[in-house]
């Protein structure tokens, strides 16, 4: 008697370029940037990211992520399949827009490392897909007012808007 299925088998690739298209709108309805159609993409392990709070970890992740080499459509599907039927959840986020090209993180969290019991519910789910597009805290909830989709890599602008949203803050 089987006491698990395996999870349907499901075109890695074509999956793929739909959260991409998906990804791609998501992009053009918050950020200003112009993103290029040139990909490349780097793997991250979601548990990986250490640290207490969300900026912390986010700077902890862009650590890692530097170190990084992108690679390929083809090479990072081929390593996605590798993995594919012990992956919970995916996530795909611009990590870097350049003029020339644009660096996907493929963010994944293995269902090992999830708690045993949950685990015996979602054993055979084909993993979670999600397309995200992190909001900088200077821009407010309700603002339609787009950002720059770099903001997470802490250039000029970033410290330009942060000094005044902190200024912003401590009036209030």
């Amino acid at each position: 008697m089987k006491l698990f299925n395996t999870v349907p088998k499901i075109d890695v690739a074509e999956t793929l370029e739909k959260l991409i298209s998906e990804l791609l709108v998501l992009a053009k309805e918050t950020c200003w940037n112009t993103i290029s159609k040139n990909f490349v993409f780097i793997l991250s392990d979601i548990s990986e990211e250490e640290g207490e709070n969300y900026f912390i970890k986010r700077l902890n992740r862009n650590k890692l992520n530097k170190k990084k080499i992108p690679k390929s459509f083809i090479e990072a599907v081929t390593d996605l399949k590798d993995i594919y039927d012990s992956i919970y959840d995916i996530n795909l986020h611009v990590y870097k827009s350049e003029k020339n090209r644009t660096i996907i993180d493929i963010q994944y969290y293995l269902k090992s490392r999830l708690d045993a019991d949950f685990l015996k519910t979602v054993i055979d789910n084909p993993p979670m897909l999600h397309c995200k597009i992190a909001i900088p805290p200077y821009v407010k909830k309700d603002s339609r007012k787009k950002f720059d989709i770099n903001w997470e890599l802490e250039g000029l602008r970033y410290k330009w808007h942060m000094l005044w949203w902190k200024r912003e803050i401590k009036r209030s």
